[in-house]
């Protein structure tokens, strides 16, 4: 593949270090093995780091570009489609190639290969299998590595490493903790260690004596025309020497059919010389075609062996006519490159080691590495937001203080309690109507006993502006809608994909009239109802398909016909699946099945009301008394509860209180009254020296596992 015809004149000699021998300068190689075998070096001023290559792809981009000088970039890559690392691997994406093989510069991202096998059935405990790792990353350093990071607590999940490469191949064990998430391990091995590492390709080559940055078709073309180069030089050399050779076997064939003359001669001459001299006189012989002659043996005068020369005349006149066809023909030279090129391949060529993946994005985001749990999100009235544990709470019993949510900022109260998961995207809807968005992850893990974080380092909220509502989405679904509800009682309706794609500034959710302000939104579908409530306890549900849909540019409908004084309290959704509204409503008729509207009080008192207590009516009409308050006291909340049902048929479902201290008492919503719409309700939560219910939050019961005291 690369010495041979080496000497046949094919390149150049140079003096060696000393001048006590000659080098080749380069080596007529067959194949473009700078392509081939990679090259990367580091001289004064410039560098060079070049991938290696599949032998039978690197062939058949060769002969596309023999046979269409002017073919494509991507004409070259349907054939090879990127490096072959001889250790494996995936290369992921091929941008970095497509760059690499443009401009001559490309960053290529490589991953080692790695299974995922279960250990041990019982206790479902898996392991992480490295069977390839990426090109010039060492085994026992990459081992070595991780141990390290494991002991610093930087990669955590793992209990055991181990080497189990044999003659057979690479095997590398990384053994998982009962808890940990294979995916979320491997993800952390990709950012942290050389399991994931990139080729920086900075294809610099020697041509004409200069060093040049070529791409792709560049470097094959100057190959090309190398070896066109080296071809006519060995052509040349063959025709040479067949010329030569041809001359001195016509001139034996000449004196064997003299051969009694010549002998005659011979015999008659008193030296070398003299014979040599009356052979060109005599038969008009050339001096080599003479000494040619007289150095011929006894034994090659018989009549065969004059059949042997004359053949040999024949087949080197043919093969004259054919160097001379060829180096009067280009299109010869390059077929005799491409079939050269291809019995290489068809001797040498092997499958295709490195895989590669255009559907996996190269850089580990933090999405990549962060578990998707749940977690709680506390948002309080001063902008301060925290993301906690769901087992931060314990389970408490209704008319119970509570536990403090954490420290609160001086004159700071809790506002909202929700729980999402740590990959969904977080709508942060602002009393101003504007809605931002962000991953859930993106809000520091804290404490109970932590203030958290100021909204204001998050997202750019304008003087003023606070966060209302919070929407965790994991999904923007076609058939889900936005349900907005402003204090003043205006309510629109928006598909939840027209927020799928929200800039870091914000965007409008809603218009709205002076000294209104957005403060409820909530998730539907149009087979879903709405259950809207004031702070004076009027109660109105309806189908959320009675809204028609608006833009986000919007200012929405009435909802309800709001007293002097009232204003809206709360708005909740009620599922399709859980719509259990009468055909005909009658006051006298008692239901007690689930689910229940759960109203709550500013002063800790709270009831569940059975739905179908209630009647569909339209909206911006006053409403059916839902709770009948004391003059001095309001609503706070009112959620949709029993979606969520126990072995027993009751809800498993857990309110959580905040007072406007801070203080969070978290209990069984079963635990609560169902009485009737006009009842007084029972005590959640003694007030004595917590002020008001701030805000409250409906959690299902699998948010949390229950946590003893």
């Amino acid at each position: 593949m690369l010495l041979t015809d080496l000497e046949l004149n094919t390149v150049d000699f140079v003096p060696n270090f000393d001048n006590s021998q000659k080098e080749p300068s380069l080596l007529p190689a067959r194949v473009p093995s700078l392509l081939l075998n990679g090259s990367s070096g580091i001289a004064v001023g410039m560098a060079t780091n070049i991938p290696p290559h599949n032998l039978g792809e690197l062939v058949d981009a060769l002969s596309v570009i023999i046979q269409n000088p002017e073919a494509t970039l991507q004409e070259l890559l349907e054939c090879m489609p990127g490096p072959d690392f001889p250790t494996g691997g995936k290369i992921l994406g091929n941008q970095g190639i497509l760059e690499a093989y443009k401009s001559g510069r490309g960053r290529i991202v490589v991953r080692g290969k790695t299974d995922i096998e279960t250990i041990d059935e019982k206790s479902k405990r898996t392991a992480i299998i490295i069977k390839e790792i990426p090109y010039q990353a060492n085994k026992a350093t990459l081992v070595e590595k991780i141990a390290e990071l494991v002991e610093e607590k930087v990669l955590e999940g793992i209990s055991d490493i181990r080497d189990e490469s044999d003659r057979t191949g690479m095997r590398v064990v990384i053994e998982l903790k009962r808890s940990a998430d294979p995916a979320i391990v491997l993800n952390n091995l990709y950012r942290h260690t050389a399991l994931q590492s990139s080729f920086s390709c900075n294809m610099v080559a020697i041509l004409d004596g200069q060093p040049r940055l070529m791409g792709l078709k560049e470097i094959l073309q100057a190959f090309l025309d190398f070896r066109c180069s080296v071809i006519e030089r060995r052509a040349r050399f063959k025709l040479s020497q067949a010329l030569e050779r041809k001359h001195i076997v016509e001139g034996i064939v000449v004196g064997l059919d003299n051969l009694d003359a010549v002998i005659q001669i011979i015999r008659e001459t008193t030296n070398h010389a003299a014979a040599t001299e009356a052979l060109v006189k005599g038969f008009g012989l050339s001096e080599k075609q003479a000494e040619a002659l007289l150095d011929i043996t006894l034994r090659k005068l018989t009549s065969l062996e004059r059949k042997k020369f004359v053949d040999e005349a024949k087949i080197l006149s043919e093969e004259i006519s054919k160097l001379n066809d060829l180096l009067s023909s280009k299109k010869l030279i390059f077929q005799l490159i491409q079939q050269e090129a291809a019995d290489l391949k068809n001797k040498f060529s092997t499958p295709r080691r490195s895989l590669i993946d255009e559907s996996v994005n190269s850089e580990v985001d933090d999405i990549d590495i962060i578990p998707n749990e749940e977690m709680l999100l506390i948002l309080s009235e001063k902008g301060y937001v925290k993301r906690m544990n769901p087992n931060t709470f314990n389970l408490q019993h209704r008319g119970t203080i509570g536990k403090s949510v954490g420290k609160m900022r001086m004159n700071d109260t809790a506002s909202d309690f929700i729980v999402c998961q740590t990959h969904d995207h977080v709508l942060y809807f602002s009393d101003k109507g504007i809605v931002y968005s962000a991953r859930a992850y993106k809000i520091p893990e804290s404490t109970r006993t932590a203030t958290g974080t100021p909204l204001v380092q998050l997202l750019p909220l304008s003087d003023g502006e606070r966060i209302t509502s919070i929407i965790p989405v994991s999904e923007f679904g076609e058939d889900q809608y936005l349900v907005m509800l402003t204090v003043n009682g205006y309510i629109k309706k928006v598909p939840l994909n027209a927020f799928s794609s929200i800039r870091s500034s914000g965007i409008i959710s809603i218009q709205l009239v002076p000294g209104d302000e957005l403060k409820w939104v909530r998730r539907c579908g149009n087979d879903d109802l709405v259950a809207l409530a004031s702070q004076k306890g009027k109660v109105i549900v309806n189908s959320c398909d009675k809204i028609r849909p608006l833009g986000r540019n919007t200012r929405g409908a009435g909802a309800m016909k709001l007293k002097e004084g009232d204003k809206m309290a709360a708005m909740d959704i009620i599922p399709a699946t859980a719509d259990k509204m009468p055909e005909s409503y009658s006051s006298r008729v008692r239901y007690r099945c689930p689910p229940w509207l759960l109203f709550i009080a500013e002063n800790g008192i709270g009831k569940r009301v059975p739905l179908n207590a209630f009647r569909q009516s339209r909206f911006n009409v006053v409403g059916l008394v839902g709770y009948k308050l004391p003059e001095d006291c309001r609503l706070a909340a009112v959620f949709v509860a029993g979606l969520s049902l126990g072995d027993d048929g009751e809800s498993d479902e857990q309110v959580v209180l905040v007072s406007q201290s801070g203080t969070v008492n978290r209990i069984k919503v079963k635990d609560i009254s169902i009485q009737s719409r006009y009842a007084r309700g029972v005590i959640l939560m003694r007030l004595e020296h917590a002020g008001k219910i701030q805000s409250a939050s409906l959690i299902s019961a699998a948010a949390a596992e229950v946590a003893e005291d």
